[in-house]
């Protein structure tokens, strides 16, 4: 059991800066969302959220190849297998994550250019 714990520790120490960095950005979207915020600040927090959930999952995934390595008997296949399953999971997490934040930063970008514009025509 220490084993596991030690491959988790080690994959949380090796990506601590992105979590925190991801961390932080969740906390400033929801800031954002709280005060007034609109459709891009639930996308801003939705895909902060999913960046998020897609760190932790690639630290977590060296313990679960500690796991199936040594706790059980498995082929190398089957290993394969599994964490090819694991892969696509985190893959289709971090893709959903960023497609979240680029509809954010567009929605953001065309509502600040369309005020712009607004403002322009008024003068």
């Amino acid at each position: 059991m220490e084993m596991y714990g030690s491959a988790i520790v080690g994959g949380l120490l090796s990506s601590i800066p992105v979590l925190v960095g991801w961390i932080i950005a969740v906390v400033l979207a929801a800031i954002m969302l709280r005060r007034g915020g609109a459709r891009a600040e639930r996308f801003l927090v939705a895909g902060t959220l999913l960046m998020l959930a897609q760190s932790l999952i690639t630290a977590l995934i060296a313990a679960i190849t500690m796991w199936l390595t040594f706790g059980r008997d498995i082929t190398n296949v089957e290993m394969a297998s599994v964490m090819g399953a694991f892969g696509l999971i985190r893959g289709l997490i971090g893709l959903a994550g960023i497609i979240c934040l680029v509809y954010a930063f567009w929605v953001k970008f065309n509502q600040a250019k369309s005020w712009v514009g607004d403002r322009n025509e008024r003068t």
